[in-house]
């Protein structure tokens, strides 16, 4: 059984935090990145023991760009906060000056 690719959740460009929390024992902390979406994807969940790296088994991931020019890739599950910070400029869209008027 294989899966359709799920639509994306976020345009290119759109400026996200993500937040996760981290716990170890009796202790947990928080993880925050902060980046510009490049896209999204899956990842295959499982070892080679469990039959050819988990076919229908997948995690999603989302890829960033920091700040810093770096790209990380985080993997999305249920407990990930993900907030748009800045909408991506749609395709098309004029920037500065003003308004179209009707001819």
């Amino acid at each position: 059984m294989f899966l359709n690719q799920p639509q994306p959740k976020y345009v290119p460009g759109t400026r996200v935090r993500v937040v996760q929390y981290c716990r170890v024992g009796h202790r947990r902390w928080m993880t925050e990145t902060i980046g510009t979406v490049e896209g999204e994807g899956l990842r295959p969940v499982g070892g080679m023991e469990m039959g050819g790296k988990a076919l229908y088994c997948h995690q999603p991931t989302l890829r960033l760009r920091l700040e810093d020019g770096s790209i990380t890739e985080v993997a999305i599950d249920g407990n990930t906060q993900v907030e748009a910070i800045d909408a991506a400029e749609p395709a098309g869209a004029v920037t500065g000056g003003s308004t179209p008027r009707p001819v």
